[in-house]
């Protein structure tokens, strides 16, 4: 693996920091109701050819490669740009799966509108039995001629509010083992028998839907049947490493702003003259490092076509312990400040309340710890689960 980063690579990155200094982030009337996304925003990114950058250029993208996808998810990450879990779920679940496994009417389909931001996904997977074992889905897709029939609930569905589609996974096989007989088909939100409701969590809004008799046509099945779990095993990334990269970039800038605020702390016990201090910060630093070349060596592999699978299980464990021991130096840095709010006084930082509370929540998203352990211990030490 190379280190450096090409000199095309370091132009792209300068574009994409241009980009974010000189577009407004569209500030939302209540960034809860709207999951943290901004439809101006994307569709600014949407207008760069951005959607995409590492798909090939019949389906819409750019056919770059994953470092420049990183490079780009990193330096949004960095500057909190208002693109919400759909951002991820869009091109880096759906759009990919499509692009490894669609049939060639569905890229043609689906890839191009993708990448023009006319249309946006939502993951249907959870359900009120089925959060991390995914093999405890029941909802159902009974064939009915030349369509699907789906009855059943879903859970924490984010962004579903705003999205035209939903990539939805289902039991299509109720005679199969528990972890067989599911598979994944692509639902108009507009369909006839569809409800959603809102689920307030302690960072953003989520939903929960109810499909009732929805009707879907046969040719919206994507990938085979009855093999959806097969897909998540095969290649991790769909299930964990969506969002690539962002989660470094705002992890890097939370950083920055304790550094700031530890070196221009005039306390009476300034933060950055004490050792506890100066020892959590360099630790964070290193750990920070860590996760960034994690992160790149993941993009690199799939660049250069080779697998990668316990690299995910390990880059996504890192990436969530990393964001826990950042938010917890946070609070342990600011105190009981830490709590207050965007624009409150005397919020140290301008206010950390939204990035403490969205951490303990992107740390067990999409798997927990132990989730992610289990799929090293699986994929590198060969051990049953």
């Amino acid at each position: 693996m190379d280190f450096e980063f090409t000199e095309e690579q370091q132009r792209f990155r300068q574009e994409v920091r241009d980009f974010c200094l000189s577009t407004p982030r569209y500030r939302l009337v209540d960034p809860t109701e709207e999951s943290f996304f901004s439809p101006q925003y994307y569709a600014e990114v949407a207008a760069r050819g951005w959607l995409g950058l590492h798909w090939p250029t019949e389906y819409g993208g750019q056919g770059r490669t994953w470092v420049e996808t990183v490079i780009l998810n990193e330096e949004m990450g960095y500057r909190r740009a208002p693109l919400g879990d759909l951002y991820y779920q869009t091109f880096g679940l759906f759009g990919d799966f499509c692009c490894a496994h669609g049939t060639e009417q569905q890229k043609k389909q689906y890839l191009p509108r993708i990448a023009s931001g006319k249309i946006r996904f939502a993951r249907g997977f959870t359900e009120p039995e089925a959060g991390y074992d995914l093999t405890a889905i029941q909802t159902y897709a009974r064939p009915d001629g030349g369509d699907y029939i789906i009855n059943g609930p879903k859970r924490f569905i984010t962004g579903a509010n705003v999205a035209e589609f939903v990539l939805l996974m289902a039991r299509t096989n109720r005679d199969t083992p528990r972890g067989k007989g599911l598979s994944f088909f692509i639902v108009d939100m507009r369909s006839p028998g569809i409800s959603v409701t809102p689920v307030w969590s302690i960072a953003l809004r989520t939903n929960d839907l109810f499909f009732d008799d929805v009707r879907v046509p046969a040719d919206n099945m994507i990938g085979e049947k009855d093999r959806a779990l097969e897909y998540l095993e095969d290649d991790p990334h769909l299930r964990y490493e969506t969002s690539l990269g962002f989660m470094l970039g705002g992890a890097r800038r939370t950083f920055e702003r304790l550094v700031l605020f530890a070196r221009e702390d005039n306390s009476r016990c300034c933060l950055g003259e004490r050792p506890e201090v100066r020892q959590k910060l360099a630790d964070l630093a290193i750990e920070i490092e860590a996760l960034r070349l994690m992160t790149y060596r993941v993009a690199w592999m799939r660049s250069n076509g080779l697998t990668t699978r316990y690299e995910v299980y390990l880059e996504k464990l890192l990436e969530a312990e990393v964001d826990q021991r950042l938010t917890r130096a946070a609070t342990d840095m600011l105190g009981l400040p830490a709590q207050l709010g965007l624009g409150a006084q005397y919020a140290p930082m301008r206010g950390m309340l939204s990035i403490l509370a969205s951490a303990s929540l992107i740390s067990f998203l999409p798997g927990s710890p132990e989730v992610l352990r289990n799929g090293i211990a699986r994929t590198v030490l060969d051990l049953a689960t």
